[in-house]
């Protein structure tokens, strides 16, 4: 409510229209009270701190999935912004980086993978497409409990470990003859007895005397520990991620907001305008991280692969059991989108002018659109009912204003 009386507030003010591009958008700034990211200005080089160093090593080997052919690095790679380039990302028994996985035999993992920055930032509580980790009134809501109360420092440590509790991306394979111990062990564990159930496993993978865990034991001695549970590997984990956003962003949009009126454009400047007025950009995508972290619905096709029955992907409504949550997904953060590419829960829009050109009409790409089965054809209209109605006030009338939003968009 607060985002639609500023709009109207600046859309209504005639006045400003005489002002330079910078005195408007010095407006917009002071209505919206918008600051740059919080970074960290010291000199920290290249060196981690410790718990980072453990972190880090957590983070790209392999040792936890159940088949030692996964990482956390395997998806989120830093040569693409700490995301892997798929529209589904391809998680165990797969082999290779990035394009490289999709000619190899792993399971598809049926969820975009999102870039890590910005993950440890304060305000981001809230984690996943379908935010099944969010942390409320200092309780940490999780498929395995209240993640406090189970040794984790915050909401992103208890995220971090969310994948070594899923089947496809981490635990190994499932079949009818054969499945792996881990999958035996932590995939029939339901709540808490998962979270249990996962620190068994870790204690056995621990035992064994490979170079990783190895060297996994010695930081750990370094540090002053002996053992290793659970939600010490998501703190760990946690810590590094935290390393990744110690940089401060040097976008157009960053530098702009710090003072330096030259780092946007004047195309980009009349986007901002437009993001922040008559484009609506601004209603869901607010704050210093560009996401007012709740969900929504844009009627994403579902395409023919998703988490459950039929190959759906209802989100939000998978976690809460509300009818009302289906197709609705977190809306993501913008910092560095221009280099995440592809967009949406299930990646099925490839580039960033898509994605776009669809929450303002979705007709062109629905036109091209190959419906994966007669199902998703037919059913179609069960997503876009659900379509949000902030999107009906979007007000981008020609290819000028639409370009000049794009240009925006790619500085953010």
């Amino acid at each position: 409510m607060k985002s639609l009386l500023i709009f109207l507030l600046l859309a209504s003010s005639v006045s400003t229209y005489g002002l330079s591009l910078d005195q408007r958008l010095a407006k917009v700034i002071n209505a919206y009270s918008l600051e740059p990211v919080e970074c960290d200005r010291g000199d920290s080089g290249d060196v981690l701190e410790p718990e980072a160093s453990i972190g880090k090593l957590l983070f790209t080997s392999k040792f936890l999935s159940g088949g030692n052919d996964t990482s956390c690095s395997t998806c989120h790679i830093e040569a693409l912004s700490m995301t892997d380039g798929l529209s589904l990302s391809v998680g165990v028994s797969g082999h290779g980086e990035g394009l490289e996985r999709m000619d190899s035999k792993g399971v598809l993992v049926p969820r975009n993978a999102f870039t890590l920055f910005g993950r440890s930032k304060p305000g981001y509580t809230t984690f996943f497409w379908d935010g099944k980790v969010q942390e409320e009134d200092s309780v940490i809501f999780s498929s395995i409990g209240n993640g406090y109360l189970l040794g984790f420092d915050s909401p992103l440590a208890v995220a971090s470990i969310m994948p070594l509790l899923a089947r496809d991306e981490f635990l190994g394979e499932h079949g009818i003859v054969f499945q792996s111990d881990d999958v035996a062990e932590v995939n029939t564990a339901y709540y808490q007895d998962q979270f249990w159930a996962a620190n068994r496993v870790l204690q056995q993978k621990l035992s064994n005397n490979s170079e990783d865990v190895s060297e996994l034991k010695r930081l750990l001695f370094a540090s002053g520990r002996e053992t290793l549970t659970l939600a010490e590997v998501g703190n760990f984990l946690a810590r590094f991620i935290q390393s990744l956003d110690k940089p401060c962003l040097q976008t157009g949009w960053q530098r702009y907001l710090t003072g330096d009126l030259g780092a946007l454009t004047q195309n980009q400047k009349r986007g901002a305008l437009l993001f922040y007025g008559k484009g609506r950009c601004a209603v869901c995508h607010s704050g210093k991280l560009m996401s007012d972290f709740q969900f929504h619905s844009i009627g994403v096709p579902q395409g023919g692969f998703g988490p459950y029955i039929h190959g759906q992907d209802i989100g939000r409504a998978a976690v809460t059991f509300n009818l009302k949550d289906r197709y609705k997904f977190r809306t993501p953060p913008l910092l560095l989108v221009s280099k995440t590419s592809p967009y949406g829960h299930n990646g099925v829009f490839k580039d960033l002018e898509s994605v776009v050109l669809f929450h303002i009409n979705p007709i062109s790409f629905l036109s091209d659109w190959s419906w994966s089965s007669d199902r998703e054809f037919y059913k179609y209209g069960n997503v876009m009912s659900t379509r949000s109605e902030l999107l009906g006030f979007i007000d981008i009338s020609d290819d000028d204003q639409f370009s000049d939003l794009m240009d925006f968009i790619r500085s953010l």
